[in-house]
């Protein structure tokens, strides 16, 4: 298996929880953005997800909603994360190398991620709006340089 798939799989399983409800593939693309810093293509999620699901790691429900299997969340909870958020996927991806892993037949729909994508890239577009709104007025807390004290 690529070194390159591996990441991507750990990079997922660390974005990856045991809940009631699946994580979308909104949420994921949020979440491996805040990771890697880079929007992961659809073949990526595909091929990750292909071999956390092979490998009985994880799950995948017909909406595209993931969720880590009993045997994942082991793993995934063996991984502390003290060291921080960001080495988290190299010990994943290490653990990882050590098991039999396999990949299952799945698609990512080009359409379901397209719509994914787009939602992720409105909020972070309707975020960076109101940041820019917020930075131009005048906060009452910042300091102005030409105000002495006392005024």
């Amino acid at each position: 298996m690529e070194r390159r798939d591996m990441d991507d799989a750990a990079t997922l399983m660390t974005l990856l929880r045991r809940r009631k409800r699946p994580s979308s593939v909104r949420r994921l693309l949020s979440g491996w953005d805040m990771l890697q810093a880079d929007v992961p293509s659809r073949e990526q999620i595909e091929t990750a997800a292909s071999i956390l699901v092979g490998s009985g790691l994880a799950e995948v429900d017909s909406s595209w909603g993931m969720q880590l299997t009993e045997q994942g969340g082991l793993l995934r909870r063996s991984v502390k994360g003290a060291q921080g958020m960001r080495m988290i996927p190299g010990a994943i991806r290490d653990l990882l190398a050590g098991r039999q892993l396999s990949r299952a037949p799945l698609t990512l729909p080009q359409a379901l991620y397209d719509a994914a994508l787009n939602d992720y890239r409105d909020a972070a577009r309707r975020r960076a709006e109101r940041e820019a709104e917020r930075g131009s007025r005048r906060r009452w807390w910042w300091p102005d340089p030409f105000r002495h004290p006392g005024q």
